[in-house]
Protein backbone atom coordinates (compact mmCIF):
# COMPACT_ATOMS: atom_id res chain seq x y z
CA UNK A 1 0.00 0.00 0.00
CA UNK A 2 1.56 3.69 -0.75
CA UNK A 3 2.64 5.42 2.09
CA UNK A 4 0.26 8.43 1.63
CA UNK A 5 -2.24 5.95 1.61
CA UNK A 6 -1.77 4.37 4.71
CA UNK A 7 -1.45 7.83 6.80
CA UNK A 8 -3.85 9.33 4.30
CA UNK A 9 -5.24 11.08 7.42
CA UNK A 10 -2.51 12.27 8.98
CA UNK A 11 -2.86 15.89 9.09
CA UNK A 12 -6.49 15.79 9.04
CA UNK A 13 -9.15 16.65 12.39
CA UNK A 14 -9.79 13.61 14.62
CA UNK A 15 -13.72 12.82 13.81
CA UNK A 16 -16.04 12.29 16.81
CA UNK A 17 -16.40 9.35 15.06
CA UNK A 18 -12.49 8.49 14.64
CA UNK A 19 -11.97 9.42 18.62
CA UNK A 20 -14.57 6.52 19.69
CA UNK A 21 -12.95 3.98 17.69
CA UNK A 22 -9.95 4.90 19.40
CA UNK A 23 -11.68 4.93 23.00
CA UNK A 24 -13.51 1.40 22.09
CA UNK A 25 -10.64 -0.35 20.67
CA UNK A 26 -7.09 0.39 22.03
CA UNK A 27 -6.47 -1.65 24.41
CA UNK A 28 -7.81 -4.76 22.39
CA UNK A 29 -6.81 -4.24 19.09
CA UNK A 30 -3.15 -4.09 17.76
CA UNK A 31 -1.72 -0.48 17.28
CA UNK A 32 -0.56 -1.06 13.72
CA UNK A 33 -4.33 -2.26 12.77
CA UNK A 34 -5.32 0.85 14.43
CA UNK A 35 -3.39 2.71 12.64
CA UNK A 36 -4.06 1.39 9.15
CA UNK A 37 -7.58 1.59 9.68
CA UNK A 38 -7.51 5.45 11.03
CA UNK A 39 -5.17 6.00 7.96
CA UNK A 40 -2.57 7.33 10.31
CA UNK A 41 0.55 6.65 11.65
CA UNK A 42 1.23 4.56 15.13
CA UNK A 43 3.11 7.60 17.15
CA UNK A 44 0.26 9.68 16.78
CA UNK A 45 -2.74 7.20 17.29
CA UNK A 46 -1.07 6.07 20.56
CA UNK A 47 -0.26 9.84 21.55
CA UNK A 48 -4.34 10.42 20.97
CA UNK A 49 -4.82 7.87 22.74
CA UNK A 50 -2.28 8.90 25.78
CA UNK A 51 -4.90 12.35 25.50
CA UNK A 52 -7.69 10.49 25.88
CA UNK A 53 -6.31 8.50 28.79
CA UNK A 54 -7.29 5.22 26.83
CA UNK A 55 -4.56 3.55 29.05
CA UNK A 56 -5.78 4.21 32.46
CA UNK A 57 -9.36 2.70 31.70
CA UNK A 58 -9.05 0.03 33.74
CA UNK A 59 -8.82 -3.84 32.50
CA UNK A 60 -11.56 -6.66 32.15
CA UNK A 61 -11.87 -8.43 35.71
CA UNK A 62 -9.29 -11.81 35.55
CA UNK A 63 -11.40 -14.90 35.75
CA UNK A 64 -10.94 -18.12 37.51
CA UNK A 65 -10.43 -19.82 34.74
CA UNK A 66 -7.57 -17.06 33.42
CA UNK A 67 -5.66 -17.72 37.13
CA UNK A 68 -6.25 -21.32 36.19
CA UNK A 69 -4.31 -20.96 33.11
CA UNK A 70 -1.89 -18.87 34.59
CA UNK A 71 -0.83 -21.08 37.28
CA UNK A 72 -0.89 -24.20 35.16
CA UNK A 73 1.03 -22.74 32.45
CA UNK A 74 3.32 -20.30 33.86
CA UNK A 75 4.35 -22.34 36.66
CA UNK A 76 5.49 -25.38 33.88
CA UNK A 77 7.79 -23.18 32.44
CA UNK A 78 5.96 -21.54 29.43
CA UNK A 79 6.20 -18.09 28.40
CA UNK A 80 4.29 -15.17 29.39
CA UNK A 81 3.84 -14.14 25.27
CA UNK A 82 2.46 -18.15 24.88
CA UNK A 83 0.04 -17.77 27.62
CA UNK A 84 -1.33 -14.58 26.28
CA UNK A 85 -2.16 -16.06 23.24
CA UNK A 86 -4.29 -18.61 25.15
CA UNK A 87 -6.12 -14.97 26.96
CA UNK A 88 -8.21 -13.18 25.55
CA UNK A 89 -7.44 -9.23 25.37
CA UNK A 90 -4.47 -10.33 28.29
CA UNK A 91 -1.07 -8.79 26.88
CA UNK A 92 2.32 -10.64 27.84
CA UNK A 93 3.05 -7.67 30.94
CA UNK A 94 -0.44 -8.48 32.18
CA UNK A 95 0.61 -12.08 32.79
CA UNK A 96 3.70 -11.24 34.04
CA UNK A 97 2.15 -8.87 36.38
CA UNK A 98 -1.25 -11.03 37.26
CA UNK A 99 1.15 -14.13 37.82
CA UNK A 100 3.19 -12.05 40.27
CA UNK A 101 -0.21 -10.95 42.27
CA UNK A 102 -1.24 -14.51 41.91
CA UNK A 103 2.20 -15.36 43.74
CA UNK A 104 3.03 -18.11 40.82
CA UNK A 105 6.76 -18.42 39.95
CA UNK A 106 7.86 -19.11 36.38
CA UNK A 107 8.93 -22.74 36.10
CA UNK A 108 11.60 -21.33 33.63
CA UNK A 109 13.74 -20.29 36.15
CA UNK A 110 14.47 -21.66 39.39
CA UNK A 111 17.06 -20.01 41.86
CA UNK A 112 20.09 -22.73 43.05
CA UNK A 113 18.50 -22.67 46.55
CA UNK A 114 15.20 -23.90 45.01
CA UNK A 115 17.30 -26.55 43.21
CA UNK A 116 18.83 -27.72 46.22
CA UNK A 117 16.05 -27.95 48.40
CA UNK A 118 14.24 -29.93 45.50
CA UNK A 119 17.66 -32.40 45.58
CA UNK A 120 17.46 -33.02 49.24
CA UNK A 121 14.16 -33.21 50.13
CA UNK A 122 12.32 -34.84 47.50
CA UNK A 123 13.39 -38.40 47.18
CA UNK A 124 12.15 -38.81 50.67
CA UNK A 125 9.23 -36.58 50.52
CA UNK A 126 7.74 -36.36 46.89
CA UNK A 127 5.80 -33.41 46.25
CA UNK A 128 5.48 -32.82 50.02
CA UNK A 129 8.51 -30.50 48.91
CA UNK A 130 5.83 -28.11 47.83
CA UNK A 131 5.94 -26.91 51.29
CA UNK A 132 8.87 -25.74 51.16
CA UNK A 133 9.12 -24.23 47.94
CA UNK A 134 6.06 -21.28 48.23
CA UNK A 135 5.03 -20.42 44.61
CA UNK A 136 5.46 -23.54 43.15
CA UNK A 137 2.59 -25.65 41.78
CA UNK A 138 2.75 -29.42 42.26
CA UNK A 139 2.91 -29.74 38.60
CA UNK A 140 5.93 -27.94 38.05
CA UNK A 141 7.84 -29.40 41.28
CA UNK A 142 7.23 -32.88 39.16
CA UNK A 143 8.84 -31.15 35.58
CA UNK A 144 11.86 -29.61 37.11
CA UNK A 145 12.42 -32.84 39.26
CA UNK A 146 12.13 -35.12 36.15
CA UNK A 147 14.80 -32.58 34.52
CA UNK A 148 17.06 -33.40 37.18
CA UNK A 149 16.27 -37.04 37.61
CA UNK A 150 15.23 -37.36 40.45
CA UNK A 151 12.76 -40.04 41.89
CA UNK A 152 10.99 -40.65 44.86
CA UNK A 153 12.92 -43.30 46.56
CA UNK A 154 11.36 -46.81 47.98
CA UNK A 155 11.82 -45.56 51.28
CA UNK A 156 9.84 -42.38 50.54
CA UNK A 157 7.58 -41.46 53.72
CA UNK A 158 5.20 -39.81 51.13
CA UNK A 159 1.90 -41.42 51.82
CA UNK A 160 2.98 -43.29 54.77
CA UNK A 161 1.83 -40.75 57.53
CA UNK A 162 -0.05 -42.79 60.06
CA UNK A 163 -3.86 -42.47 60.75
CA UNK A 164 -5.07 -41.18 63.98
CA UNK A 165 -7.57 -42.68 66.11
CA UNK A 166 -9.90 -39.81 65.22
CA UNK A 167 -9.55 -40.04 61.26
CA UNK A 168 -10.56 -43.80 61.73
CA UNK A 169 -13.33 -42.92 63.77
CA UNK A 170 -14.39 -40.30 61.42
CA UNK A 171 -14.19 -42.76 58.28
CA UNK A 172 -15.99 -45.46 59.97
CA UNK A 173 -18.91 -42.49 60.83
CA UNK A 174 -18.82 -41.37 57.48
CA UNK A 175 -18.21 -45.15 55.37
CA UNK A 176 -21.43 -44.74 53.44
CA UNK A 177 -19.49 -41.69 51.30
CA UNK A 178 -17.46 -41.81 48.13
CA UNK A 179 -14.04 -42.31 48.58
CA UNK A 180 -14.04 -38.34 46.61
CA UNK A 181 -16.36 -37.45 48.83
CA UNK A 182 -14.28 -38.60 52.04
CA UNK A 183 -10.88 -37.19 50.54
CA UNK A 184 -12.57 -33.75 49.45
CA UNK A 185 -14.48 -33.17 52.60
CA UNK A 186 -13.15 -35.40 55.40
CA UNK A 187 -9.43 -35.65 54.52
CA UNK A 188 -8.13 -32.70 52.30
CA UNK A 189 -4.78 -33.36 53.29
CA UNK A 190 -5.10 -36.71 52.33
CA UNK A 191 -4.39 -38.34 48.87
CA UNK A 192 -7.58 -40.25 47.35
CA UNK A 193 -5.29 -43.26 47.11
CA UNK A 194 -4.79 -43.05 50.64
CA UNK A 195 -8.26 -42.62 51.33
CA UNK A 196 -8.77 -46.04 49.53
CA UNK A 197 -6.45 -47.60 50.97
CA UNK A 198 -7.24 -46.75 54.72
CA UNK A 199 -10.78 -47.62 53.42
CA UNK A 200 -10.44 -51.13 52.25
CA UNK A 201 -8.20 -51.73 55.59
CA UNK A 202 -11.14 -50.58 57.57
CA UNK A 203 -14.12 -52.45 55.84
CA UNK A 204 -11.66 -55.63 55.73
CA UNK A 205 -11.50 -55.26 59.32
CA UNK A 206 -15.14 -55.16 59.84
CA UNK A 207 -15.70 -58.30 57.56
CA UNK A 208 -13.46 -60.40 59.79
CA UNK A 209 -15.04 -59.09 63.40
CA UNK A 210 -18.31 -59.90 61.07
CA UNK A 211 -17.23 -63.51 60.08
CA UNK A 212 -15.79 -64.24 64.56
CA UNK A 213 -19.07 -62.72 65.56
CA UNK A 214 -21.33 -65.42 63.28
CA UNK A 215 -18.76 -68.08 64.11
Amino acid sequence: MDENELHRNHWCEWSAADLTFLEVNYRTMPLPELARILGRTPGSVRLMAHKLACQEKASPRWTAEEDDIIRQHYASGAGAAFIATLLKDRTSSAVFTRADTLGVTSGRYWREEERRILKEHYPAIGSGVLNLLPGRTPEAIKIIAGRMGLRKSSSSREGFRPWSDAEWRLLEENIHLSIAEQQATLFPDRTKRAVEKARERLLKKKRALCREFKA
